[in-house]
């Protein structure tokens, strides 16, 4: 192991020994990130390939070497050209950085890697790597509440337990857990795990999203990827760009745009989702709920603020309700709805679709227009009253009924 405590270029390397293959690989280390997330990451493979150079050869691997930081450091910035970068936070005051090295001989020796410290950033990089076929896998162990920026061009990043963490992988995949700061995730098709951050912007670029514990607001766009979220403490805005959508345990107001995407959301406050053609389900919404599924069909159960829903032409089935306005309008999707409470205001359109209607005992003002089309109302139309029913089925029918009624 050396110890490093200057500020200029570490250019020694030792001996090389030859590699065969046209490309390296290399497995990340387990650091406890399979457990934090509920994934196998730290039995990933990934191919390190060059990063963003396309110059070919064979690499030639470095066998790995450790070196130890003299210095204070609080903040970290790598990029790896290609291969992987792994980030772990310990108990120790001192900054230990495990490098594996691979090059095309043909194109000269091995890199010249930077170790540079000022002002408390430590910067890990070879510059080299930027234009000819070479890259560098870091395994950096840092103190706890070190900020870290990586870029990996390709390789896998990897971080446990540091402060806030700026991440872009460019196209490989991203594990983050126990981040006690601010997380932002740029993957570019990559796959990502996050679990635990004070807040977190992900943008997966088209690959898989895993989120989990993330203690304040949340932003994850997919771009085709599927994206699954559990326990968000603030808000969160979520966007699949085709891929389905999962979110359970969000406390505070959550969007979801999955633009052909299925949509499943359990547990969540005020949500407004955007399916684009996909299905919903919505289950114990503690508030309002819009939804517009443009054909996909919707099922409902327990929502208890404002619903606003519009299938465009799939159907609606809605039960333990407890709004007191509702407007469902299913474009000649069947729909059915089951209150448990007084709904104050309820107007549904089906557009020739079937309505079925719930509603427990009490005095309404009810207006219907079934077009021509069979309808049953088994309670009292009561003009005047305070709670109002306004239902136009265009040919569809219509029951309208007590609790038990189109069970």
């Amino acid at each position: 192991m050396r110890t490093i405590s200057t500020h200029v270029p570490v250019s020694d390397t030792p001996k090389a020994s030859a590699s065969p293959r046209g490309r390296w690989f290399w497995i990340l280390a387990g650091v406890g990130v399979s457990t934090a997330l509920g994934v196998g990451f730290g039995s990933l493979i990934v191919n390190a390939g060059t990063g963003g150079n396309d110059y070919g050869g064979p690499l030639q691997v470095l066998p790995t070497r450790t070196i130890t930081i003299s210095e204070p450091v609080s903040s970290l910035s790598v990029q790896s050209y290609g291969a992987n970068i792994q980030v772990i936070a310990r108990p120790v005051s001192r900054v230990t950085v495990a490098e594996s090295i691979g090059f095309d001989p043909t194109a000269g020796g091995p890199p010249t890697v930077t170790h540079r410290v000022s002002h408390g950033l430590l910067t890990l990089a070879a510059p080299a790597c930027a234009n000819t076929n070479c890259s560098v896998g870091f395994t950096v162990t840092v103190p706890s509440g070190v900020t870290v920026s990586a870029e990996g061009d390709g390789g896998a990043v990897t971080v446990s337990g540091t402060g806030a963490a700026d991440l872009d992988s460019g196209g490989g995949p991203v594990a983050a857990s126990a981040v006690s700061g601010p997380l932002n995730i740029a993957a570019e098709g990559g796959d990502v795990w996050a679990s635990g951050a004070s807040a977190a912007d992900i943008d997966s670029g088209g690959g898989q999203v895993t989120v989990a514990q993330i203690a304040g607001g949340l932003t994850v766009h997919a771009e085709g990827g599927g994206i699954s979220v559990t326990s968000a403490g603030a808000a969160a805005d979520l966007d699949s760009g085709g891929g389905p959508v999962t979110a359970t345990g969000i406390s505070g107001p959550l969007t979801v745009t999955a633009e052909g995407g299925s949509v499943s959301v359990t547990s969540a406050p005020g949500t407004n989702i955007d399916s684009g053609g996909g299905p919903v389900t919505a289950t114990r919404i503690n508030g309002p709920l819009t939804v517009v599924a443009e054909g996909g069909g919707v099922d409902v159960n327990g929502v208890t603020g404002m619903l606003n829903a519009n299938t465009g032409g799939g159907p609606l089935q809605a039960t333990a309700v407890t709004s007191s306005a509702v407007t469902a309008s299913t474009n000649g999707g069947g729909a059915t709805l089951q209150f448990a409470t007084v709904p104050k205001t309820l107007f549904v359109t089906t557009g020739g679709g079937t309505a079925v209607l719930s509603v427990p005992s009490a005095a309404y003002a009810l207006t219907t227009d079934t077009g021509g089309g069979p309808q049953s109302v088994a309670i009292a139309n009561s003009p005047g009253a305070p709670n109002t029913i306004s239902v136009n089925t265009d040919g569809g029918g219509l029951e309208i009924g007590p609790p038990w009624a189109g069970g």
